[in-house]
């Protein structure tokens, strides 16, 4: 009677093995397939807007608008006069049990190219996900995130207004003007970037700015972190405003002398109440 529940608890978990196993290269597929593509030639387009309910967005050039979708939400592509409009939503087919399938688990994916000097406008909402802007110039855009990062690299941004509640916000090698960039709880990280009237603001959360050039224009605010500056060239025509509440000033670059160097055309203003304002 023991060999034979053995046995029969053997085989029970053989096959319960086996059947998970198909399930879960079953649902590797199908949440890997690519489920929209298409190709938008209407030279009228200027505007695009997203709504998206998990997925990672990347947006970067092309030589034609272009959606794709990774996954297996709802997703709702269609154009009207100027816009081409993107909208996720989230699968009555998936239920609301609890997950158990890791590649369940994987970020579904919105992929847009734009072609150079098209696009005028950007309206994004998304609950979750990443948001990469790669190589793209955006004349103006309006973002609002629940959290996960933002990504910028190799672009031209002006009058940008951004939102989120958290995720790491990172730049890099871009051109930045007139634009806010506000997080609740996260760090903001600015690599290589040429600045004109930026804001930059969290609750709580470090602010680097690193290999900056001669010339920035800037006003940066933490309530709970340290705000680092780093010049990869001599500093020119700038004049710092540091208010540290309860840190300390640290200006090291040697070329500042009474936080000015040369004329005042740059201003950079620094605010926080708990962390240091350093200079270098």
């Amino acid at each position: 009677m023991k060999k034979l529940t053995i046995s029969g608890l053997v085989i029970f978990v053989v096959f319960f093995l086996a059947a998970t196993l198909v399930w879960f290269v079953h649902d590797k597929d199908i949440y890997k397939r690519l489920k929209y593509n298409e190709t938008f030639h209407q030279s009228s387009i200027s505007k695009l807007n997203i709504d998206s309910y998990s997925s990672d967005i990347t947006i970067t050039q092309g030589s034609s608008f272009r959606v794709k979708y990774y996954g297996d939400n709802n997703i709702k592509v269609n154009t009207q006069k100027d816009s081409l409009n993107v909208k996720e939503s989230r699968s009555s087919k998936r239920g609301y049990s609890f997950n158990l399938n890791p590649f369940k688990r994987s970020k579904f994916n919105i992929h847009i190219t734009i072609p150079p000097d098209k696009l005028k406008q950007l309206n994004i909402d998304a609950k979750l996900g990443k948001l990469n802007i790669n190589n793209i110039d955006i004349k103006k855009a309006r973002i609002r995130k629940d959290g996960e990062n933002l990504n910028i690299k190799e672009a031209k941004l002006d009058h940008i207004d951004y939102y989120s509640n958290h995720g790491t916000i990172n730049i890099k090698n871009s051109d930045i003007k007139n634009s806010q960039f506000k997080v609740i709880n996260s760090n903001i990280v600015v690599n290589h970037c040429t600045l004109k009237n930026g804001l930059f603001i969290t609750n709580e959360g470090k602010l680097d700015f690193k290999n900056m050039p001669s010339q920035i224009d800037m006003k940066s605010s933490s309530k709970k972190g340290d705000i680092n500056i780093e010049y990869k060239t001599k500093p020119k025509d700038t004049l710092l405003k540091l208010h540290p509440g309860m840190g300390d000033n640290n200006i090291k670059n040697p070329y500042f002398k009474d936080s000015k160097v040369g004329n005042s055309y740059n201003i950079i203003e620094c605010y926080n109440v708990k962390g240091d304002i350093n200079i270098k």
